[in-house]
């Protein structure tokens, strides 16, 4: 297949430190983070304006550009809250990802380029030239777009076009969805939603009372999108930004989904980008966090694909194991405190921390006392381990979701 030499931008979210690493190891081109407040996950760890220098000096000297998201709505007496927010990101971000007009203007009157978030459910040509003629540099459409429909926007406005190709999908249309709120009181429009649509619902006959499980699958919990067995169309397409979604997940979703997408693109890139490579980045990606995946809606409306559990179908979990307690890099050795989860040579671990990233792993051997044990009893253990790990990294194992360790 003939591809464009120039990619597009793999854009990875960063919830914390680790993820950041995370994202950066991995071969992500550019991040998106929020700080405290007004973001759309308000859950995530987060970072605080005091961090933007830091983050904008990490992400400078890794070649990544970074991308601030406030894109929740914005109440009155928030303004000045987000004035200060924007105040803080001027020279250290390279664009803020938003939607409210009172944000936009602020931008603007601060000079920080914009792009328009999935919030603001643009879905036609009409839309983003609007927005376009506001100053905005990049839109993310809304995710209900099929391919054909985001082509034309970009070709008719000329536009930079940043796409969701991997993680959760709403069931409602982008921006619209009032059900957490009516629920819980909490918003999904202000990055608290607890995600009600995820659960498994029933209907009662109020006559007898009789009660039925609707459906059989969860009815409003929409699978996640994953765009890898269709990658080269967006390649083709001129899409200027693959955006990975997860602020909310753990770090080994960063690491593996933005490996497997930046393996793919350098396939696209070389002509390599075939079936059998498909299969088995697929079969890495069904190893961390998923509701299953689907098309999204890239190939038509609606969707008609739903999640089969509340939880993810990943075919794997991390238990924790302890943390290292010292590292010697002359001798390359590894101390780690067990904790839980007594591991053997062999095991598949993994450590994680916010200067590490995440290290995966297989001991060889394991050492207490300088003598070799067949598996870690709790306490301080040793083994050897070449790339350099930190105090207070913490340390896993990694098993099916039956329980068994991985490999077995």
């Amino acid at each position: 297949m003939e591809t464009r030499h120039t990619l597009p931008e793999l854009l990875a979210p960063a919830g914390d430190w680790t993820c950041l690493q995370a994202a950066t190891d991995a071969g992500a081109d550019a991040v998106y983070l929020g700080v405290e407040g007004l973001n759309m996950r308000a859950t995530a760890r987060n970072f605080t304006c005091d961090n933007l220098p830091e983050i904008s000096r990490h992400c400078r000297q890794a070649g990544l550009r970074v991308y601030l998201t406030l894109n929740t709505i914005v109440f009155t007496d928030e303004i000045e809250q987000a004035r200060e927010t924007l105040s803080a990101a001027c020279g250290n971000v390279d664009a803020v990802i938003c939607w409210d007009p009172a944000v936009l203007a602020l931008c603007r009157e601060l000079s920080l380029p914009f792009h328009i978030s999935t919030q603001a459910s643009i879905a036609n040509v009409e839309s983003a030239r609007f927005y376009k003629s506001l100053g905005a540099e990049r839109i993310v459409p809304a995710r209900e777009c099929t391919l054909e429909e985001v082509a034309r926007i970009r070709r008719e406005t000329g536009i930079e076009v940043e796409l969701f190709v991997h993680g959760a999908m709403c069931v409602n249309f982008s921006g619209r969805c009032f059900l957490s709120q009516d629920v819980f009181g909490k918003s999904g429009n202000r990055g608290e939603c607890v995600q009600p649509c995820r659960r498994e619902y029933f209907i009662k006959e109020v006559e007898d009372g009789d009660e039925y499980i609707v459906g059989k699958d969860y009815v409003m919990s929409a699978r996640d999108v994953c765009t890898l067995p269709f990658l080269e169309q967006l390649v083709e397409m001129g899409i200027d930004s693959l955006k990975i979604e997860g602020r909310n997940r753990n770090p080994e979703y960063v690491d593996t989904v933005v490996r497997c997408y930046r393996r793919a693109l350098d396939a696209c890139a070389a002509g390599q980008f075939d079936e059998a490579l498909k299969t088995e980045l697929m079969g890495r990606l069904e190893g961390v966090f998923n509701r299953n995946f689907s098309e999204g809606f890239y190939h038509g409306r609606p969707i008609a694909e739903f999640a089969e559990s509340r939880g993810s179908q990943a075919e794997f979990r991390k238990e924790l194991v302890g943390v290292v307690s010292n590292y010697y890099a002359r001798i390359g050795v590894v101390e780690i405190t067990v904790q839980s989860n007594a591991f053997r040579p062999g095991d598949e671990m993994m450590i994680q921390g916010p200067t590490t990233g995440v290290l995966r792993f297989r001991p060889v051997e394991i050492r207490v006392n300088g003598k070799t044990v067949d598996a870690a009893p709790r306490g301080v253990v040793t083994l050897r381990l070449d790339e350099k790990v930190r105090r207070g990294d913490k340390v896993f194992i990694r098993v099916s979701r039956e329980g068994k360790r991985a490999g077995e």
